[in-house]
């Protein structure tokens, strides 16, 4: 009988574990992303959203690793609880290039509040494992709830998993803010290079073959519909890419090609006009790109992304334009001798008195995105007032944001020591903009209110950096800093480039 009951009992138990659930795995990430930082900024910078959220750290002996404090369990009683802490684990793979691993590490712990009293063997066994313990410096022995809670956590379970929210928080926090813009008076500059070009940097449009296929070689999608006479389409950007260039030449093109007469807004000093409007009517052969680059604007120590060899291109493609017979122009609207909430007032008092005197002429405005804002306030500033704001009672603008897959760019930003650094970063699209690269150029309108101008995405696709004008047509700059690309005339490589 007694057997009987033994198979019944070890039947049941079989079928019970055939019918168990494994739990779920982690969610591991399908690709690491490099940061275009230094180590010890990506690191610092995981340190400060760590302690935004309440975390304080402990002393590790390697400068690549962070470590929080376990964290204080919600309720006191049984020392059944589970404390959570952070591991964070950072690699080089360059002077600016990093790889940063956020671990979220749990420990479960067992027992009840009678085992825990504070008798000589207990004393003896937690002074051992304290010091075996890599992250705990220093023994505090007089404290009963903190041997017991460390006892505790000894004899549990710890487990480990990549927190993929953090490490996205993280990845935002580093690529997606709003580009730094250079201007006169906020970066001392070394003494002005003297320009020595080879004959493979020019730009070869000049040349007749160069433009024998047509002005016009790819459409926008949504664009079309869109265009009528005395449209004024604001494009906020990530200032240093090839592709956001590209596309506002196919958007001016296609917008010309119609019929339309269009003026192409680019936030350039308005002391470079007349380089601009000399180049616009020269045949763009050599000694007329030379001409173009002489100004201060160009040659610049400090290169923010609105001076790239894609800017360039995309003057020498409106000149193209009107030699085809298009109705083109470009405004170099910005200006070195303001700030802040001034500086965007002046920009939008550009087109607000060049609308009434050309009211039908169709305008195409690009700008860093901090000036295409529709809302007053910045992180840095609450009452910076953007250019866009002070525009939106023109009733034809239409506000387009760039939406992009993730990649890089040419950018200046300030470092943990508020040096002004410039050099390829990363560039991460906020989830309202993000988009898969592969597609073609297209504008999408957003639902707005009434009283709101029209809003947008214009899609441009995975961003690639642009580097200086000045500097030629060069690929991203080597991992090796002795081959990094030099500005003419300079014994070193441009700051920031690694």
């Amino acid at each position: 009988m007694h057997c009987r009951w033994l198979v019944v009992a070890l039947t049941l138990l079989s079928v019970g574990c055939a019918h168990s659930k494994r739990a779920p795995e982690a969610e591991l990430p399908k690709y690491e992303h490099v940061f275009q930082k230094p180590l010890t900024e990506a690191l610092a910078a995981t340190r400060q959203l760590l302690e935004e959220q309440g975390y304080t750290f402990e002393e590790t002996e390697d400068p690549n690793q962070l470590v929080t404090a376990w964290s204080e369990p919600d309720r006191a009683g049984s020392r059944n609880t589970t404390y959570t802490r952070y591991l964070v684990t950072g690699i080089a793979l360059s002077p600016r290039q990093s790889v940063v691993r956020i671990f979220r590490m749990t420990h479960q712990t067992a027992g009840n509040d009678v085992e825990w009293k504070k008798v000589w063997w207990k004393v003896y066994l937690e002074r051992g494992e304290q010091v075996s313990n890599p992250f705990v410096k220093e023994a505090d022995f007089d404290q009963d709830d903190a041997m017991t809670k460390r006892l505790s956590m000894m004899r549990g379970a710890q487990h480990g998993t990549r927190d993929l929210d953090l490490e996205q928080a993280l990845t935002l926090r580093l690529e997606s803010a709003p580009s730094v813009e250079v201007l006169a008076g906020n970066a001392a500059e070394d003494k002005r290079p003297a320009p020595v070009r080879a004959p493979e940097f020019y730009l070869e449009r000049w040349k007749d073959e160069a433009v024998a296929e047509g002005p016009c070689t790819t459409s926008v999608r949504g664009l079309p519909e869109l265009l009528h006479p005395g449209l004024t389409l604001l494009i906020g950007e990530q200032l240093g890419s090839n592709e956001v260039p590209e596309v506002v030449g196919h958007v001016v093109c296609q917008a010309a090609q119609s019929g339309l007469a269009v003026t192409l807004g680019l936030s350039i000093p308005d002391t470079e006009q007349a380089r601009v409007n000399a180049y616009l009517s020269s045949p763009g052969a050599p000694a007329d790109q030379d001409a173009l680059l002489e100004g201060r604007f160009w040659t610049r120590t400090y290169q923010d992304g609105r001076s790239s060899r894609a800017v360039m291109e995309l003057i020498d493609r409106m000149r193209a334009l009107r030699a085809a017979g298009l109705r083109v122009t470009v405004v170099a609207y910005d200006t070195d001798l303001m700030n802040g909430s001034e500086r965007d007032a002046a920009l939008a008092q550009v087109w607000t008195k060049r609308r009434a005197v050309k009211p039908d002429e169709v305008q195409v405005v690009l700008a860093g995105n901090t000036h295409t804002q529709m809302e007053k306030g910045t992180q840095w500033d609450p009452s910076f007032t953007p250019m866009a704001h002070l525009m939106k009672e023109n009733r034809s603008l239409v506000v387009l944001d760039m939406s992009y897959a993730q990649g890089t760019r040419w950018g200046c930003d300030l470092n943990r020591d508020s040096k002004l650094v410039c050099g390829i970063v990363g560039a991460t699209p906020a989830p309202a903009v993000a988009a898969r690269p592969g597609l073609s150029p297209y504008l999408q309108l957003r639902e707005t209110s009434p009283n709101e101008p029209f809003r947008g995405l214009l899609y441009v696709g995975r961003l690639t950096a642009s580097l200086p004008a000045i500097l030629g047509p060069q690929a991203a700059p080597p991992t090796d800093p002795a081959q990094a690309p030099r500005m003419p005339g300079r014994d070193r490589p441009l700051p920031g480039v690694f």
